[in-house]
Protein backbone atom coordinates (compact mmCIF):
# COMPACT_ATOMS: atom_id res chain seq x y z
CA UNK A 1 0.00 0.00 0.00
CA UNK A 2 1.42 3.22 -1.22
CA UNK A 3 2.16 5.61 1.74
CA UNK A 4 2.75 8.98 0.76
CA UNK A 5 5.63 9.17 -1.41
CA UNK A 6 7.18 6.65 -4.66
CA UNK A 7 10.18 7.81 -7.10
CA UNK A 8 9.90 10.94 -9.35
CA UNK A 9 9.99 8.86 -12.25
CA UNK A 10 6.54 7.62 -11.75
CA UNK A 11 4.49 11.10 -12.32
CA UNK A 12 6.39 11.49 -15.82
CA UNK A 13 5.33 7.41 -16.98
CA UNK A 14 2.22 7.20 -15.50
CA UNK A 15 -0.97 6.84 -17.71
CA UNK A 16 -3.11 9.67 -17.90
CA UNK A 17 -6.96 9.68 -18.94
CA UNK A 18 -7.67 12.64 -21.16
CA UNK A 19 -10.97 14.04 -20.88
CA UNK A 20 -12.96 14.28 -24.11
CA UNK A 21 -13.56 17.77 -25.80
CA UNK A 22 -16.99 18.94 -25.39
CA UNK A 23 -18.35 19.94 -28.71
CA UNK A 24 -21.84 21.03 -26.96
CA UNK A 25 -21.02 24.67 -25.42
CA UNK A 26 -24.49 24.05 -23.56
CA UNK A 27 -22.80 20.60 -22.28
CA UNK A 28 -19.58 22.51 -21.09
CA UNK A 29 -21.03 25.45 -19.62
CA UNK A 30 -23.29 22.89 -17.34
CA UNK A 31 -20.46 20.84 -16.57
CA UNK A 32 -17.90 22.98 -16.01
CA UNK A 33 -20.22 25.75 -13.56
CA UNK A 34 -19.32 28.63 -16.18
CA UNK A 35 -22.08 30.64 -15.62
CA UNK A 36 -21.40 30.15 -11.66
CA UNK A 37 -17.63 30.68 -11.48
CA UNK A 38 -17.96 33.90 -13.54
CA UNK A 39 -20.88 35.36 -11.25
CA UNK A 40 -18.00 34.54 -8.26
CA UNK A 41 -15.51 36.11 -9.83
CA UNK A 42 -17.09 39.03 -10.68
CA UNK A 43 -19.45 39.74 -7.05
CA UNK A 44 -16.04 39.16 -5.35
CA UNK A 45 -14.38 41.91 -7.55
CA UNK A 46 -11.19 40.01 -8.30
CA UNK A 47 -8.72 40.94 -11.34
CA UNK A 48 -6.36 38.15 -11.64
CA UNK A 49 -7.56 34.31 -11.16
CA UNK A 50 -5.92 31.86 -11.92
CA UNK A 51 -7.56 28.38 -13.27
CA UNK A 52 -6.15 25.07 -11.97
CA UNK A 53 -6.73 21.58 -13.92
CA UNK A 54 -4.98 18.21 -13.23
CA UNK A 55 -3.00 16.92 -15.95
CA UNK A 56 -6.40 14.66 -17.25
CA UNK A 57 -8.62 18.18 -17.89
CA UNK A 58 -5.40 20.06 -19.42
CA UNK A 59 -7.30 19.34 -22.86
CA UNK A 60 -10.54 20.97 -22.09
CA UNK A 61 -8.24 24.22 -20.14
CA UNK A 62 -8.56 26.33 -23.28
CA UNK A 63 -12.29 26.33 -24.26
CA UNK A 64 -13.06 26.51 -20.30
CA UNK A 65 -10.97 29.77 -20.53
CA UNK A 66 -12.63 30.67 -23.66
CA UNK A 67 -16.08 30.71 -22.35
CA UNK A 68 -15.23 31.97 -19.32
CA UNK A 69 -13.56 34.90 -20.74
CA UNK A 70 -17.25 35.41 -21.78
CA UNK A 71 -18.71 36.51 -18.69
CA UNK A 72 -16.10 38.18 -16.66
CA UNK A 73 -13.14 40.72 -17.78
CA UNK A 74 -11.12 39.23 -15.06
CA UNK A 75 -7.30 37.86 -16.47
CA UNK A 76 -7.49 34.50 -16.26
CA UNK A 77 -4.24 31.85 -16.31
CA UNK A 78 -4.37 28.59 -16.81
CA UNK A 79 -2.28 26.47 -14.15
CA UNK A 80 -1.09 23.12 -15.73
CA UNK A 81 2.06 21.70 -13.86
CA UNK A 82 1.05 21.63 -9.80
CA UNK A 83 3.95 22.32 -7.70
CA UNK A 84 2.53 18.73 -5.39
CA UNK A 85 -0.29 16.82 -5.54
CA UNK A 86 -3.25 18.40 -8.16
CA UNK A 87 -5.64 17.98 -5.60
CA UNK A 88 -4.61 20.49 -3.58
CA UNK A 89 -4.70 24.66 -4.52
CA UNK A 90 -1.30 25.55 -6.08
CA UNK A 91 -0.74 28.69 -4.01
CA UNK A 92 2.85 28.46 -4.95
CA UNK A 93 2.30 28.94 -8.44
CA UNK A 94 -0.74 31.36 -8.16
CA UNK A 95 1.66 34.17 -6.13
CA UNK A 96 3.73 33.97 -9.32
CA UNK A 97 0.79 36.10 -11.24
CA UNK A 98 -0.24 37.82 -7.48
CA UNK A 99 -3.47 35.96 -8.13
CA UNK A 100 -6.34 36.88 -6.35
CA UNK A 101 -8.15 33.79 -6.14
CA UNK A 102 -8.18 29.98 -7.62
CA UNK A 103 -10.88 28.04 -9.76
CA UNK A 104 -9.79 24.30 -8.41
CA UNK A 105 -11.11 21.67 -11.54
CA UNK A 106 -10.90 18.00 -10.86
CA UNK A 107 -10.97 15.89 -7.48
CA UNK A 108 -10.01 17.66 -4.50
CA UNK A 109 -9.34 17.09 -0.99
CA UNK A 110 -10.28 20.20 0.50
CA UNK A 111 -7.73 21.01 2.20
CA UNK A 112 -7.56 24.84 3.62
CA UNK A 113 -5.88 27.60 1.63
CA UNK A 114 -5.09 31.15 2.58
CA UNK A 115 -6.42 32.09 -0.84
CA UNK A 116 -10.24 32.12 -2.15
CA UNK A 117 -10.79 28.92 -3.71
CA UNK A 118 -13.81 27.81 -5.87
CA UNK A 119 -14.14 24.31 -6.58
CA UNK A 120 -15.61 22.49 -9.76
CA UNK A 121 -15.82 19.16 -9.32
CA UNK A 122 -15.97 16.00 -11.81
CA UNK A 123 -18.97 14.50 -12.66
CA UNK A 124 -19.64 11.40 -13.10
CA UNK A 125 -22.77 9.09 -13.94
CA UNK A 126 -24.08 7.17 -11.35
CA UNK A 127 -27.52 4.53 -11.34
CA UNK A 128 -28.65 5.09 -8.35
CA UNK A 129 -31.70 3.05 -8.47
CA UNK A 130 -29.47 0.08 -9.65
CA UNK A 131 -26.77 1.03 -6.56
CA UNK A 132 -29.85 0.94 -3.98
CA UNK A 133 -30.87 -2.19 -5.21
CA UNK A 134 -27.63 -3.81 -4.18
CA UNK A 135 -26.88 -1.85 -0.99
CA UNK A 136 -30.67 -3.66 -0.30
CA UNK A 137 -30.00 -7.65 -1.70
CA UNK A 138 -26.43 -7.62 -0.13
CA UNK A 139 -26.77 -5.55 3.25
CA UNK A 140 -30.05 -7.40 4.98
CA UNK A 141 -28.44 -8.06 7.98
CA UNK A 142 -28.08 -5.04 8.53
CA UNK A 143 -31.47 -3.47 8.81
CA UNK A 144 -31.53 -2.95 12.45
CA UNK A 145 -28.02 -1.46 12.42
CA UNK A 146 -26.61 1.92 12.23
CA UNK A 147 -25.07 3.26 9.02
CA UNK A 148 -23.90 5.86 6.69
CA UNK A 149 -23.45 6.40 3.11
CA UNK A 150 -20.61 7.96 2.17
CA UNK A 151 -19.62 8.94 -1.67
CA UNK A 152 -16.91 10.23 -3.86
CA UNK A 153 -16.84 13.64 -4.64
CA UNK A 154 -17.46 13.33 -8.29
CA UNK A 155 -21.18 12.43 -7.99
CA UNK A 156 -21.41 15.33 -5.54
CA UNK A 157 -23.71 16.87 -8.26
CA UNK A 158 -26.30 14.03 -7.65
CA UNK A 159 -26.19 14.39 -4.16
CA UNK A 160 -29.84 15.06 -3.58
CA UNK A 161 -31.40 12.12 -5.63
CA UNK A 162 -28.70 10.11 -4.12
CA UNK A 163 -29.68 11.61 -0.39
CA UNK A 164 -33.26 10.55 -0.97
CA UNK A 165 -33.44 7.60 -2.78
CA UNK A 166 -30.73 6.83 0.84
CA UNK A 167 -33.16 7.81 3.38
CA UNK A 168 -36.46 6.52 1.56
CA UNK A 169 -34.84 3.04 2.20
CA UNK A 170 -32.98 3.75 5.63
CA UNK A 171 -34.57 6.41 7.22
CA UNK A 172 -32.36 5.73 10.61
CA UNK A 173 -29.17 5.82 9.26
CA UNK A 174 -26.73 9.30 8.06
CA UNK A 175 -25.14 10.23 5.03
CA UNK A 176 -21.63 12.29 4.82
CA UNK A 177 -22.29 14.70 2.31
CA UNK A 178 -20.01 17.45 1.03
CA UNK A 179 -20.16 20.25 2.06
CA UNK A 180 -18.23 23.61 0.08
CA UNK A 181 -17.96 25.39 3.51
CA UNK A 182 -16.14 25.17 6.62
CA UNK A 183 -18.47 24.07 9.84
CA UNK A 184 -17.35 22.92 12.90
CA UNK A 185 -17.93 19.35 12.59
CA UNK A 186 -16.75 19.10 8.67
CA UNK A 187 -14.29 16.37 7.90
CA UNK A 188 -12.26 15.40 4.33
CA UNK A 189 -14.78 18.29 3.21
CA UNK A 190 -17.80 16.25 4.85
CA UNK A 191 -20.73 16.91 7.33
CA UNK A 192 -22.22 13.70 8.53
CA UNK A 193 -26.52 14.21 8.49
CA UNK A 194 -29.38 12.12 9.42
CA UNK A 195 -32.66 12.23 7.82
CA UNK A 196 -33.68 15.53 9.37
CA UNK A 197 -30.56 17.45 8.16
CA UNK A 198 -29.07 17.42 11.46
CA UNK A 199 -25.39 17.89 11.78
CA UNK A 200 -23.37 15.22 13.54
CA UNK A 201 -19.40 14.78 14.30
CA UNK A 202 -17.29 11.85 12.91
CA UNK A 203 -17.47 10.59 16.24
CA UNK A 204 -20.66 9.10 16.15
CA UNK A 205 -19.63 6.62 12.84
CA UNK A 206 -18.52 4.23 15.49
CA UNK A 207 -21.30 2.45 15.61
CA UNK A 208 -22.03 2.69 12.61
CA UNK A 209 -21.56 0.54 9.23
CA UNK A 210 -20.31 2.56 6.70
CA UNK A 211 -20.56 2.05 2.90
CA UNK A 212 -18.49 3.87 0.49
CA UNK A 213 -19.15 4.26 -3.33
CA UNK A 214 -16.74 5.35 -5.28
CA UNK A 215 -13.24 3.70 -6.94
CA UNK A 216 -10.64 1.93 -4.49
CA UNK A 217 -8.31 5.10 -4.24
CA UNK A 218 -6.78 7.22 -1.89
CA UNK A 219 -10.21 9.18 -0.39
CA UNK A 220 -11.19 5.73 0.74
CA UNK A 221 -7.78 4.95 2.02
CA UNK A 222 -7.39 8.02 4.40
CA UNK A 223 -11.27 6.99 5.33
CA UNK A 224 -11.30 3.94 6.36
CA UNK A 225 -8.07 4.81 8.63
CA UNK A 226 -9.07 7.71 9.81
CA UNK A 227 -12.56 7.27 10.65
CA UNK A 228 -13.40 4.44 13.28
CA UNK A 229 -16.45 2.43 11.95
CA UNK A 230 -17.77 -1.02 12.71
CA UNK A 231 -17.15 -1.90 9.56
CA UNK A 232 -16.08 -0.52 6.32
CA UNK A 233 -17.67 -1.72 2.94
CA UNK A 234 -16.49 -0.51 -0.60
CA UNK A 235 -19.09 -0.09 -3.56
CA UNK A 236 -17.15 0.27 -7.06
CA UNK A 237 -19.76 1.78 -9.38
CA UNK A 238 -17.56 0.43 -12.37
CA UNK A 239 -17.41 -2.85 -11.20
CA UNK A 240 -21.25 -3.16 -9.25
CA UNK A 241 -19.41 -5.15 -6.51
CA UNK A 242 -19.75 -4.63 -3.10
CA UNK A 243 -16.68 -5.94 -1.23
CA UNK A 244 -15.67 -5.71 2.88
CA UNK A 245 -12.93 -3.99 3.75
CA UNK A 246 -10.46 -6.35 6.31
CA UNK A 247 -7.71 -5.35 8.52
CA UNK A 248 -4.44 -5.09 6.51
CA UNK A 249 -0.86 -5.43 8.02
CA UNK A 250 -0.79 -1.50 6.93
CA UNK A 251 -1.08 -0.84 10.74
CA UNK A 252 1.78 -3.07 11.68
CA UNK A 253 3.92 -1.11 9.38
CA UNK A 254 3.14 1.94 10.94
CA UNK A 255 3.70 1.31 14.39
CA UNK A 256 7.09 -0.53 13.34
CA UNK A 257 7.90 3.36 11.68
CA UNK A 258 6.96 4.96 14.79
CA UNK A 259 9.49 2.77 16.15
CA UNK A 260 11.95 4.36 14.17
CA UNK A 261 11.40 7.40 14.69
CA UNK A 262 12.36 6.63 18.48
CA UNK A 263 15.60 5.19 16.88
CA UNK A 264 16.14 8.42 14.92
CA UNK A 265 18.78 11.09 16.38
CA UNK A 266 17.99 13.51 13.35
CA UNK A 267 14.99 14.39 11.67
CA UNK A 268 13.99 15.70 8.48
CA UNK A 269 11.06 17.87 8.30
CA UNK A 270 9.81 17.20 4.67
CA UNK A 271 7.71 20.04 3.30
CA UNK A 272 5.79 19.45 0.38
CA UNK A 273 2.71 21.09 1.14
CA UNK A 274 3.18 25.43 1.62
CA UNK A 275 -0.42 26.37 0.99
CA UNK A 276 -2.27 27.64 4.27
CA UNK A 277 -1.02 28.87 7.80
CA UNK A 278 -1.81 25.26 8.69
CA UNK A 279 1.68 24.15 7.36
CA UNK A 280 3.76 26.93 9.68
CA UNK A 281 1.86 25.55 12.49
CA UNK A 282 2.23 21.90 12.00
CA UNK A 283 6.25 22.64 11.21
CA UNK A 284 6.56 24.33 14.39
CA UNK A 285 5.16 21.37 16.25
CA UNK A 286 7.10 19.10 14.78
CA UNK A 287 10.37 20.77 15.84
CA UNK A 288 8.78 21.62 19.63
CA UNK A 289 8.64 17.40 19.34
CA UNK A 290 11.77 17.04 18.20
CA UNK A 291 13.31 19.64 20.82
CA UNK A 292 11.60 17.78 23.70
CA UNK A 293 13.19 14.48 23.17
CA UNK A 294 16.58 15.77 22.62
CA UNK A 295 16.56 15.43 18.44
CA UNK A 296 17.83 17.11 16.14
CA UNK A 297 15.77 18.59 13.09
CA UNK A 298 16.01 19.83 9.67
CA UNK A 299 13.56 21.86 7.20
CA UNK A 300 13.66 20.39 3.57
CA UNK A 301 12.42 21.35 1.15
CA UNK A 302 12.67 20.53 -2.07
CA UNK A 303 9.85 20.49 -4.51
CA UNK A 304 8.44 16.83 -5.24
CA UNK A 305 10.35 14.33 -3.59
CA UNK A 306 12.25 11.73 -5.38
CA UNK A 307 15.17 9.05 -4.19
CA UNK A 308 17.90 11.11 -5.61
CA UNK A 309 16.76 14.55 -4.00
CA UNK A 310 16.77 12.45 -0.56
CA UNK A 311 19.72 11.03 -1.19
CA UNK A 312 21.65 14.38 -0.74
CA UNK A 313 21.03 14.01 3.00
CA UNK A 314 22.49 10.95 4.52
CA UNK A 315 22.75 12.03 8.14
CA UNK A 316 18.73 12.65 8.24
CA UNK A 317 17.61 9.31 10.32
CA UNK A 318 13.56 9.62 9.02
CA UNK A 319 11.56 12.01 7.12
CA UNK A 320 8.48 13.26 8.70
CA UNK A 321 6.20 14.31 5.43
CA UNK A 322 4.00 17.47 5.58
CA UNK A 323 2.01 16.79 3.02
CA UNK A 324 -1.59 16.24 1.25
CA UNK A 325 -2.84 13.26 3.19
CA UNK A 326 -4.45 12.31 -0.58
CA UNK A 327 -1.04 12.48 -2.28
CA UNK A 328 -0.28 8.87 -3.46
CA UNK A 329 2.03 9.79 -5.70
CA UNK A 330 4.96 8.07 -4.04
CA UNK A 331 5.80 4.81 -2.06
CA UNK A 332 8.26 5.54 1.09
CA UNK A 333 9.83 2.48 0.53
CA UNK A 334 11.69 3.17 -2.46
CA UNK A 335 13.78 5.77 -0.15
CA UNK A 336 16.41 5.15 1.77
CA UNK A 337 15.14 6.74 5.04
CA UNK A 338 11.59 5.84 6.20
CA UNK A 339 8.99 8.54 6.07
CA UNK A 340 6.22 8.84 8.57
CA UNK A 341 3.18 10.74 8.68
CA UNK A 342 3.40 13.87 12.04
CA UNK A 343 0.94 11.65 13.49
CA UNK A 344 3.69 8.82 13.79
CA UNK A 345 6.16 11.17 15.12
CA UNK A 346 3.42 12.72 17.50
CA UNK A 347 2.78 9.25 18.78
CA UNK A 348 6.53 8.09 19.09
CA UNK A 349 7.62 11.67 20.95
CA UNK A 350 4.47 12.44 22.71
CA UNK A 351 3.83 10.31 26.03
CA UNK A 352 0.66 11.94 26.04
CA UNK A 353 -0.58 9.49 23.40
CA UNK A 354 -1.25 5.75 22.79
CA UNK A 355 1.15 4.04 21.49
CA UNK A 356 -1.76 1.03 20.89
CA UNK A 357 -3.82 2.99 18.01
CA UNK A 358 -6.46 1.50 16.30
CA UNK A 359 -7.29 4.54 14.14
CA UNK A 360 -4.69 6.91 12.30
CA UNK A 361 -5.02 10.60 12.18
CA UNK A 362 -3.48 11.44 8.19
CA UNK A 363 -4.59 15.20 8.13
CA UNK A 364 -2.33 17.06 10.37
CA UNK A 365 -4.59 19.66 10.88
CA UNK A 366 -6.69 17.68 13.70
CA UNK A 367 -3.12 17.43 15.82
CA UNK A 368 -2.76 21.29 16.04
CA UNK A 369 -3.94 23.03 19.08
CA UNK A 370 -7.82 23.76 19.40
CA UNK A 371 -8.59 20.58 16.91
CA UNK A 372 -10.14 17.31 18.04
CA UNK A 373 -7.20 15.63 18.77
CA UNK A 374 -4.73 17.89 19.90
CA UNK A 375 -2.77 16.80 22.67
CA UNK A 376 0.03 18.82 25.11
CA UNK A 377 3.59 17.65 24.52
CA UNK A 378 5.04 16.75 28.29
CA UNK A 379 8.63 17.25 29.21
CA UNK A 380 10.74 14.51 28.89
CA UNK A 381 13.29 14.05 31.05
CA UNK A 382 16.71 11.98 30.67
CA UNK A 383 16.02 8.26 30.06
CA UNK A 384 17.45 4.90 28.74
CA UNK A 385 15.30 2.01 26.81
CA UNK A 386 16.06 -0.60 25.15
CA UNK A 387 14.84 -0.39 20.83
CA UNK A 388 12.75 -2.85 19.45
CA UNK A 389 14.36 -2.78 15.94
CA UNK A 390 17.97 -3.20 16.99
CA UNK A 391 18.20 -4.35 20.54
CA UNK A 392 20.50 -1.47 21.35
CA UNK A 393 20.27 1.20 24.49
CA UNK A 394 19.11 4.17 23.42
CA UNK A 395 19.27 7.28 25.30
CA UNK A 396 16.98 10.23 25.30
CA UNK A 397 19.65 13.39 26.26
CA UNK A 398 17.35 16.96 27.30
CA UNK A 399 19.34 18.53 29.84
CA UNK A 400 19.05 21.67 30.11
CA UNK A 401 22.72 23.84 30.04
CA UNK A 402 22.87 25.24 33.37
CA UNK A 403 26.46 25.00 33.48
CA UNK A 404 29.52 24.79 31.75
CA UNK A 405 29.63 21.38 33.14
CA UNK A 406 26.23 20.57 31.58
CA UNK A 407 27.16 21.56 28.61
CA UNK A 408 30.01 19.81 28.12
CA UNK A 409 28.44 16.81 28.71
CA UNK A 410 25.82 17.40 26.30
CA UNK A 411 28.25 18.68 23.63
CA UNK A 412 30.08 15.34 24.23
CA UNK A 413 26.81 13.26 23.65
CA UNK A 414 25.98 14.77 20.60
CA UNK A 415 29.52 14.40 19.06
CA UNK A 416 29.39 10.61 19.91
CA UNK A 417 26.32 10.15 17.72
CA UNK A 418 27.66 12.69 14.62
CA UNK A 419 30.59 10.19 15.46
CA UNK A 420 28.42 7.01 14.93
CA UNK A 421 26.72 8.32 11.86
CA UNK A 422 29.93 9.01 10.32
CA UNK A 423 31.06 5.58 11.05
CA UNK A 424 28.46 3.80 8.59
CA UNK A 425 29.76 5.31 5.74
CA UNK A 426 31.57 3.08 3.19
CA UNK A 427 33.19 6.66 1.81
CA UNK A 428 34.86 9.05 4.47
CA UNK A 429 36.84 11.15 2.45
CA UNK A 430 39.90 11.77 0.79
CA UNK A 431 43.27 10.22 2.89
CA UNK A 432 45.17 12.63 4.52
CA UNK A 433 48.43 10.01 4.81
CA UNK A 434 49.96 12.56 7.08
CA UNK A 435 53.90 12.62 6.84
CA UNK A 436 53.79 9.85 3.62
CA UNK A 437 53.89 12.93 0.99
CA UNK A 438 56.95 14.32 -0.28
CA UNK A 439 57.18 17.90 0.85
CA UNK A 440 56.98 20.06 -2.47
CA UNK A 441 57.21 23.87 -2.96
CA UNK A 442 54.52 25.57 -3.12
CA UNK A 443 53.65 26.46 -6.96
CA UNK A 444 51.41 29.08 -8.69
CA UNK A 445 48.02 27.55 -9.57
CA UNK A 446 45.82 28.05 -12.06
CA UNK A 447 44.14 31.72 -12.86
CA UNK A 448 41.20 32.76 -14.59
CA UNK A 449 38.30 30.94 -15.70
CA UNK A 450 37.40 27.52 -17.22
CA UNK A 451 36.51 28.39 -20.57
CA UNK A 452 40.26 29.88 -21.07
CA UNK A 453 43.13 30.20 -18.27
CA UNK A 454 45.70 32.54 -18.42
CA UNK A 455 48.38 29.92 -17.96
CA UNK A 456 46.88 27.97 -20.43
CA UNK A 457 48.29 27.17 -24.37
CA UNK A 458 45.54 28.70 -26.87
Amino acid sequence: MANLTTDGKLCIEREIDVQIIENDETEMTSRYSIADTCNWINSNKYTKVCLQFPDELLGISSKVYEELKKGTEADLYILGDTSYASCCADVVASMHVQSDAIVHYGHTCFSKTNIPVYIVLNQKSLDIDFTMKILRENLTDFNLKKMCLLYDCDFNHLKDDLTEKWFQQYPNSYIASISMKESKHRFFGRVVKNASSENFSSEILKDCVCIYVGSRGRTFFNFTVSVEAEKWYLLDPASNQLDVIQETIWFKRRRFLIEKCKDANVVGILVCKLAGDQTKQIINRMKQLCKANGKKCYIVSVGKPNVAKLANFPEIDIYVMIACPENDLYDSRDFYQALVYPYELEVALNTNRDFYFTSHITNYEDLLPGNLHYKDINDICDSTDVSLITGKIRETKVTAASSSTDLVQKQNWQLENIGHSLSKRSWKGLEQKLGESDVKQVEVGRKGIPLQYLNEPE
